[in-house]
């Protein structure tokens, strides 16, 4: 059955909780998770990035659950090589690998940019059939705004080259589906409701860490949903949980696909860091094309100064 819509105010209530106060209700998230798998015959696991969200929720779950519960890491050939050797001397994680190349899904549906909202509201507009849709990507419907394309970005709908969040589901979503599937196998994931508008929108939604549907592909399990980045620090430093050395790098505050370009609008760190460590990877990304056009000029059409075009000041 589905959880109800919570109020907001009680994720925020969630939010403020002592750790000590979050780690029992992660337990008990976990816990239900687990007894759920039981009752449906289903192998639990962590979804395993490497990232230091998901490294608390494999430590957490294995000291409390037991050593044996397995990662799974989807290798998508775009991270980062400290977080690839990070998840290969991680004990018992097994690595799955997505269809398609990066190149070839920023080949086939274009460049994340500005943030997945930004870039399914330009999808949208750019190739549904349903002009009812599109109206509402372009000017909401006067009572709701949320997935409406904001007037900075409008540009993208005329660009030579497409904008599309569908690199987050065919390079990761789409493999941990067919594993589910192949191994009747269901996750928990690592994310946090302070994350993003859309993860905040999404848990009071389904109000809370975990739904259970008698739909298998609809469950979700996310225990370190009210957490935020200074508890898992704080977890981190209390437990002496081992982690990606690249969270020690300036500039790296979160991981995950090296030539992502949401929220390069704020903060271009990811390529800095990139462009200094691993030149070739750095030029590879910023060489991806959609219709002829590089990633490097769709995120200077973005205004982003790439670390490679900036000149010291002096």
């Amino acid at each position: 059955m589905r959880a109800n819509t919570m109020a907001i105010s009680l994720l925020r209530e969630r939010q403020a909780w002592p750790l000590e106060q979050k780690i029992d209700h992660t337990v008990g998230a976990i816990d239900a998770f687990l007894a759920y798998c039981r009752e449906h015959d289903r192998n639990p696991y962590v979804s395993f990035s490497g990232g230091l969200n998901s490294t608390v929720l494999l430590h957490l779950a294995r000291r409390v659950f037991g050593a044996d519960l397995k990662g799974v890491f989807c290798s998508t050939g775009n991270e980062f090589p400290e977080i690839v050797r990070f998840v290969r001397q991680t004990p018992n994680v097994e690595i799955i690998h997505p269809a398609l190349t990066p190149r070839q899904v920023i080949e086939q549906y274009g460049f994340p940019l500005v943030s997945k909202e930004q870039a399914r509201a330009v999808r949208d507009i750019r190739t549904t059939a349903s002009e009812k849709l599109r109206s509402y990507r372009l000017h909401g419907d006067g009572a709701r705004r949320p997935g409406v394309l904001a007037a900075r970005w409008r540009y993208l709908v005329d660009e030579p080259y497409m904008t599309s969040e569908k690199c987050c589901e065919i390079l990761k979503k789409r493999p941990f589906r067919h594993y589910n599937t192949t191994t009747k196998s269901l996750a928990m994931v690592g994310t946090l409701a302070g994350e993003s508008k859309l993860r905040q929108s999404q848990y009071i939604r389904r109000g809370g860490c975990n739904v259970f549907d008698a739909d298998l592909r609809k469950v979700h399990s996310a225990p370190l949903s009210i957490w935020t980045g200074a508890d898992c620090w704080e977890y981190i430093r209390r437990y002496a949980v081992p982690y990606c050395e690249i969270y020690d790098v300036e500039g790296i505050e979160r991981t995950g696909c090296v030539f992502c370009g949401f929220g390069a609008q704020f903060n271009n760190g990811r390529f800095r860091v990139l462009y200094n460590r691993y030149p070739k990877l750095y030029c590879m990304a910023m060489n991806y094309t959609n219709n002829g056009y590089t990633l490097r000029h769709a995120l200077r059409r973005m205004g982003v100064t790439l670390p490679d075009e900036q000149r010291e000041l002096f």
